[in-house]
């Protein structure tokens, strides 16, 4: 399910700030105003010089075909390509490297409990939530 143009873009504020160029989770490049577009071809500055594809979407950490939530703390924004491989599995891999979807605490004060995404090798959150220790204060 795709996310308003207007709900990606103030998830990326949330996440980025005003940053045009980001990482996704899985470390893969993505620009802002390529948020829905799998075609468009683009330099990055301070890249290779290679041209490619910075699109994005709204990744549902939990599946909506899970029964995930369509709610601001089960959103990551991703590279086009990574979420096509994460699709609605549970646990995936993006290039040789294994990724599981685990239940949170995002804030036990609050009660709020959420999806994260971990690397299987190394045990540690990728998701936004997991490195930037913040969360919506409203699932």
């Amino acid at each position: 399910m795709k996310v308003s143009k207007e709900l990606a873009m103030q998830l990326w504020r949330d996440v980025f700030g005003s940053d045009l160029w980001a990482v996704d989770c899985f470390g893969t490049w993505i620009y802002r105003d390529d948020y829905g577009d799998i075609q468009s071809t683009r330099i990055r500055p301070n890249g290779n010089g290679q041209r490619y594809n910075y699109g994005w979407d709204v990744d549902h950490i939990f599946p909506i075909a899970r029964n995930g939530k369509d709610a601001m703390n089960n959103y990551e924004p991703m590279h086009h390509y990574n979420n096509k491989q994460k699709s609605d599995n549970l646990n995936f891999k993006i290039g040789d490297i294994p990724y599981q979807v685990v239940k949170c605490n995002i804030c036990g004060g609050h009660g709020l409990y959420g999806k994260g995404i971990i690397n299987q090798h190394t045990g540690i959150r990728v998701d936004w939530k997991g490195v930037q220790k913040r969360y919506y204060t409203s699932n």
